[in-house]
């Protein structure tokens, strides 16, 4: 009980720093708590979809889990270093004064208890009633009644305060082997030993800069969505690496170059700044760069679910391009097991116009597509050929010259489009979703005139490879092409690889959103597509996006936060003496202000313009990504970035003006 009762005085004596170490710890656990009771609920709140789905949904949220509990441990490490680090001194008297090394890791470890016990009652009580408010909010996103139990289920609150354990248990560890070996002479000696001026490090900052450099390279050069996707995380590594070793050995270097400049250098509040700077940005780099990617990551990750989730209309339009679609099957058509149909033609129209009538539903218009299975091929100068795995899975993504082609024949398409086009054995009509206009096109050794651009109402846009229409004169001559595209390639494999020719039909249609759901499901045959049942999908798998992008976005922003305290904390605890030293030698008490509002200033809005400078690079590369989900809006991303940039502006002068005063009061 001795130890404990002396944990307890010691929490009390230090709450500046023991206070953000329980608020922080809290949060960690109630947002842990959050989501994985969203992950043990998930099939609750996707109970309107397939099981597939709901397994789905719920790996998802177990994932955002584990990127939660990864960041419990390193936010929990960083306070608990922090904690170290300022007790040192304190530590060091107790040893002077008989503790020993057992003595001092039972009084750490009681405080570190005793913080677990706070941490567990009240992160599981405001993480049952913060887990319920959140179901609200998603399950209103959603569409799930507000009587699913959601929020009280005892096993995530088991199961977190089972992780936060084993992590007071890790801190337990790490402090007792600091403690191991650290000596009592030595911990006061590392109190009051001074700061020798750092070199500059050349070698870490020529790798900055070529980090860094590489990563925005990636940002800006990789245009292909696929080779973005594949690249992402590379570039993230890249411009993460380039940002610490920038902030570590860059800071210094700019600083030292600032000291050679005398008409900047000799002014009090920089002479002061810049001189104090180049002795401490070696430890204050680190955390700098730190608060810079956590405020890039907090930006970003807001800006593309909130995107996402604003997107679902594109999303929605650029997958379907027709209210309810499907294959048909007739007395005309061939399925896939190369048989025909029973239905005439009149008979299946009439049927699927019975069931529109059914479901209170008008069919405003109906249109008839018959076309080949869709493959990739590519284009060298004019020269169309099949694309191969190695055009696909290029370095950077596909190559810029690959497209998914399909064909059809001058039949098809005036039935489709209510035209009269008439085609020569040589003759094509060619269109493409890139934008590409060509007059002729080689295959193998035939050469076909271009007469015009062929119409794509029903295309759907592919963004890493694009989508192509070759309108020819006959079957016959679809067949000839593609014998010429694959002469050693057997008939079954050519019939397998275009899937013969489909007939879809294409329905515009008016009614309720539920009333053309309920007409998707009275279309026989699997390959039915509805716009209303796809928006409706779509908006639920925007919403848990958005939901976990603002749980992620809360813990980028808590240890952002958790860093700028500390920070604060240790500049003013390292500063305190220094001014009190500048007043003493003359110096005015608003002379010492301006100083330290320079240098908080210098400190504390880098990063924000970095991270602002890192999102902005990151934009066009993000965006091309999000092509991949069907949005090609770029302003309505840039603008979401703005207006994201802007808030989390204003919440982060918000955090340094609240932190900030915690330094003026250390230092008066």
């Amino acid at each position: 009980m001795f130890y404990f009762r002396l944990a307890a005085t010691n929490i009390r004596a230090h709450k500046r720093i023991f206070v953000p170490f329980l608020l922080a710890t809290t949060l960690l656990t109630v947002m842990n708590v959050v989501m994985l009771s969203v992950h043990a609920d998930a099939g609750a709140i996707f109970a309107n979809n397939s099981e597939g789905i709901q397994a789905v949904a719920s790996e998802m949220f177990k994932y955002g889990a584990y990127v939660m509990m990864v960041f419990a441990v390193i936010l929990a490490w960083y306070a608990n270093s922090f904690l170290l680090k300022q007790r040192t001194k304190q530590l060091a008297l107790y040893s002077v004064i008989g503790f020993g090394k057992r003595e001092l890791r039972l009084m750490t470890a009681a405080e570190l208890l005793i913080c677990l016990i706070i941490t567990l009652i009240c992160g599981s009580v405001f993480g049952a009633a913060f887990s319920r408010l959140s179901y609200l909010a998603l399950g209103k996103m959603l569409g799930v009644p507000a009587n699913v139990a959601f929020g009280v289920n005892p096993v995530p609150i088991a199961e977190v305060a089972g992780i936060m354990a084993l992590i007071f248990l890790w801190l337990m560890l790490l402090d007792a082997n600091w403690l191991r070996r650290h000596r009592p002479l030595e911990m006061l000696q590392a109190v009051s030993a001074g700061e020798r001026e750092p070199k500059t490090r050349w070698l870490m900052l020529i790798l900055g800069v070529l980090t860094l450099g590489a990563g925005y390279a990636a940002a800006i050069g990789i245009t292909n969505p696929l080779g973005a996707l594949q690249w992402f995380f590379i570039a993230v590594v890249l411009v993460i690496i380039g940002t610490y070793f920038l902030f570590i050995a860059g800071s210094v270097f700019i600083f030292k170059r600032l000291r050679k400049n005398k008409k900047y250098y000799y002014q009090p509040a920089h002479f002061i700044n810049v001189a104090n700077m180049i002795h401490r940005m070696r430890q204050n780099g680190a955390g700098l760069a730190s608060i810079a990617i956590l405020a890039t990551m907090t930006l970003v990750t807001i800006a593309t679910t909130i995107t996402l989730y604003r997107g679902v209309p594109q999303i929605v339009n650029t997958s379907n391009p027709a209210d309810l679609q499907y294959l048909r099957f007739t007395t005309l058509d061939t399925g896939t097991q190369g048989k025909k149909g029973t239905l005439t033609p009149a008979k299946e129209k009439a049927q699927v116009a019975a069931a529109a009538r059914k479901h209170h539903v008008t069919i405003k218009k109906r249109t008839v597509a018959t076309v080949s299975g869709a493959t990739p091929m590519k284009f060298t100068g004019k020269r169309l050929q099949l694309a191969t795995n190695k055009d696909y899975n290029g370095m950077f993504g596909p190559k810029a010259d690959m497209q998914t082609l399909s064909f059809m024949t001058a039949a098809h398409y005036n039935q489709m489009m209510g035209t009269h086009v008439k085609l020569g054995a040589s003759d094509v009509l060619y269109g493409s979703t890139k934008d590409q206009t060509r007059s002729r096109i080689i295959v193998g050794t035939s050469t076909m005139r271009v007469l015009g651009k062929a119409a794509m109402p029903f295309a759907t846009n592919i963004a890493a490879t694009g989508t192509a229409l070759l309108v020819l004169q006959n079957e016959s001559a679809i067949s000839a092409v593609i014998k010429q595209l694959a002469p050693k390639m057997k008939q079954a494999d050519i019939d397998a690889m275009f899937a013969q020719m489909q007939t879809t039909v294409y329905l515009t249609l008016s009614g309720s959103q539920a009333n053309q759901r309920a007409l998707a499901k009275d279309i026989p045959g699997d390959s039915v597509q509805s716009a209303a049942v796809n928006r409706k999908e779509i908006l639920q798998w925007m919403s848990a996006f958005l939901f976990m992008g603002i749980l992620i976005g809360i813990m980028f922003i808590l240890a952002t936060a958790l860093i700028l305290y500390y920070k604060q904390v240790a500049e003013g605890l390292a500063d305190a003496k220094r001014y009190k030293i500048l007043q003493q030698v003359g110096l005015s008490e608003r002379e010492v202000r301006r100083t330290i509002n320079s240098q908080l200033l210098t400190l504390f809005y880098i990063p924000l313009i970095v991270a602002g400078l890192h999102t902005l690079v990151a934009a066009p590369f993000i965006q091309r990504v999000l092509t991949l989900f069907g949005i090609y809006d770029w302003w309505q991303f840039l603008a979401t970035i703005g207006i994201t940039l802007g808030i989390f502006a204003v919440v982060y002068v918000l955090m340094y003006k609240t932190t900030a005063r915690v330094y003026y009061r250390i230092v008066k």
